[in-house]
C-alpha cells in the first residue's frame, strides 16, 4: 500500500520545482541553483508540517556518501579551499534530486515534470540557434548585431571577479553556449534533455501536448547540432537509436529525426571545419594526452586521489606537462583522479544503483512503466557516452539536470513499488498507470505519424 500523510495539497511546492525545471536554465550558473536552495527550505517546512520525511532512496544515499568522501578529500588536497566549495556545489545541487523523488508523487505529476524539461530544452536549443545564425549573419552582413555567446558573458565577467576562484569567462562566437558557459557544457545539457522531449513527441496523449514537445525536439537537436561537438553528436545518435530498438512500432515516429540528424551533422562538421582554425586532428591527439597524462596522476595518487576538483589536475597539467587544460576532458577518469580507488569504488556503486532502478522499472507492473525506463535509459545512455570526451559534471547546471534525471527516475520507483508520500488532496488526483494506458499506447503505436 501507498505510504499516504499529510492535510495539505503539495500545488505550491509542486509549482516552485516546475519552475526550477522549466526556467532555472535559463539563468546563469551562479543563479540557477538558489532557486534549489530557497525551494529546498520551503520544502522541508511543509514536509515537516504534513507529518513526512525527506527520503533520499538507494540512489541518494551512494551519491551523499560520496558527496562526504568528496568534503574530506579537501584535508590532503593541494586546492582546499577549491575542494570544499566543489563538495559543498555537490551537495547543494543534489537538493535538486530530494526534491524531483519526493514531489514528483503522482502520474500528471511526472508528465508536468517532464514537459517543463522539454519545454527548457527547446528554448535553450532555440537560443542556441539563433546565436549561430546571428554570428554567420553578421560575418556576412557587419551592420547586422551578434547575440552575445554566452548569453550572459558580459554579465558573468563582472561576477566572476567577485568569486574567490578563478572562472574562465571567455566567448564562443562559432559554437553555440547558449545561458550556459560554454559550449560543452550546453551539449551535456540538451543531449541528457532530448530523450525526454522525443518520448513527450510519442507518449503524451493531448496532441497539443505532443506537438510541443516535437517543437522541442526539433530545436533542442539544432542547438546540438550548433555546438559542433562531436561527442554530443554520437550521443544524440546512441540515445534515439536506443529508443527506436525499444519499440520499433512506436518509436518510428522518431525516425525523421534520424534522417535529419544523419544529414546535418555531416553539414554542421565541415561548417565547423571550415570557419574554424582548429585542427581537428590536433584537437584529438590533445584530448589523447590529457588522458595519458591523467592516468600518470592516478598512478602517482592511486589511492585517495588528487582531492576533489579540477584545480589541482589544472596545477598539474599545466605545470608538469605544458597543457593549459582545466580537466581531464573525461569524467571516469576525472573521478578517479580526484578521488583515487576510492571514488573509482563510489562510481561503480552509483552506476549499479541506477542500473538496479532501471532494470526494475522495466520489468515491474506488467511492464506499464517500461516507457519511463526507456526514456531515463536513453537519457543516461547518452551522458555516458558524452562523458567519454567530456567531464560533464563541473558545472552547477550540469549537476542539477544530471541530479533531476536521477529524481525522476527515484520518484517513478516509488510509483512502482507503493512507496508515496501523498498530501491528502492528492489522494484524489493519484492515477497509477493503468492496462488500459499501455493498451491505448500500443494501438497508437499502429497509427501512422
Amino acid at each position: 500500500m501507498s505510504e499516504l500523510i499529510g492535510s495539505k495539497t503539495d500545488s505550491k511546492l509542486f509549482s516552485g520545482l516546475v519552475f526550477i525545471l522549466g526556467f532555472s536554465m535559463l539563468f546563469p550558473e551562479y543563479i540557477a541553483p538558489l532557486f534549489v536552495f530557497a525551494l529546498y527550505i520551503y520544502f522541508i517546512v511543509h514536509f515537516k508540517k504534513t507529518g513526512r520525511n525527506a527520503k533520499l532512496g538507494d540512489i541518494g544515499k551512494v551519491f551523499f556518501t560520496y558527496t562526504v568522501y568528496m568534503l574530506v578529500s579537501s584535508i590532503w588536497s593541494d586546492s582546499h579551499l577549491s575542494s570544499v566549495l566543489v563538495a559543498l556545489l555537490w551537495m547543494g545541487c543534489m537538493l535538486t534530486y530530494i526534491l524531483v523523488a519526493n514531489v514528483v508523487n503522482t502520474k500528471d505529476k511526472l508528465k508536468m515534470a517532464i514537459t517543463a524539461i522539454n519545454i527548457s530544452a527547446g528554448v535553450i536549443g532555440l537560443i542556441a540557434i539563433a546565436e549561430i545564425v546571428s554570428f554567420n549573419l553578421h560575418r556576412k552582413y557587419e551592420f547586422l548585431p551578434i547575440i552575445p555567446n554566452p548569453l550572459f558573458y558580459g554579465f558573468n565577467g563582472k561576477v566572476f571577479e567577485l568569486i574567490p576562484v578563478e572562472i574562465i569567462n571567455k566567448q564562443y562566437a562559432s559554437r553555440a553556449s547558449a545561458t550556459f558557459d560554454n559550449p560543452l557544457i550546453l551539449a551535456t545539457y540538451l543531449v541528457i534533455s532530448i530523450p525526454f522531449c522525443a518520448y513527450g513527441s510519442v507518449y503524451f496523449r493531448h496532441s497539443a501536448s505532443r506537438k510541443i514537445s516535437r517543437v522541442c525536439l526539433v530545436f533542442s537537436i539544432g542547438g546540438v547540432i550548433c555546438t559542433f561537438s562531436r561527442g554530443a553528436y554520437i550521443a544524440v545518435a546512441l540515445s534515439i537509436i536506443m529508443m527506436l530498438i525499444s519499440n520499433k512500432r512506436i518509436f518510428k515516429k522518431l525516425f525523421p529525426f534520424v534522417i535529419v540528424l544523419a544529414i546535418a551533422i555531416p553539414i554542421a562538421l565541415s561548417l565547423r571545419y571550415q570557419n574554424s582554425n582548429v585542427d581537428y586532428l590536433s584537437s584529438n591527439n590533445n584530448r589523447l594526452d590529457i588522458w595519458k597524462y591523467s592516468i600518470k596522476m592516478f598512478i602517482h595518487n592511486p589511492i585517495y586521489g588528487l582531492g576533489a576538483g579540477t584545480d589541482n589536475i589544472h596545477t598539474i597539467l599545466r605545470d608538469e606537462y605544458g597543457l593549459d587544460r582545466s580537466h581531464t576532458h573525461n569524467l571516469f577518469l576525472q573521478v578517479i583522479v580526484e578521488g583515487g580507488v576510492i571514488g573509482f569504488v563510489f562510481l561503480v556503486l552509483i552506476i549499479r544503483t541506477i542500473i538496479h532502478k532501471l532494470v526494475r522499472l522495466y520489468t515491474l507492473k506488467e511492464e506499464r512503466y517500461r516507457p519511463y525506463a526507456v526514456v531515463y535509459t536513453a537519457s543516461f545512455i547518452a551522458f555516458i557516452t558524452i562523458s567519454m570526451f567530456e567531464f560533464t559534471l563541473q558545472s552547477a547546471k550540469e549537476m542539477m539536470i544530471f541530479f533531476i534525471v536521477l529524481g525522476l527516475i527515484e520518484a517513478t520507483s516509488r510509483m512502482e513499488t507503493d512507496q508515496l508520500q501523498l498530501a491528502d488532496d492528492d489522494l484524489f488526483e493519484y492515477e497509477e498507470i493503468s492496462e488500459e494506458d499501455f493498451e491505448e499506447a500500443q494501438k497508437r503505436s499502429l497509427l501512422k505519424f
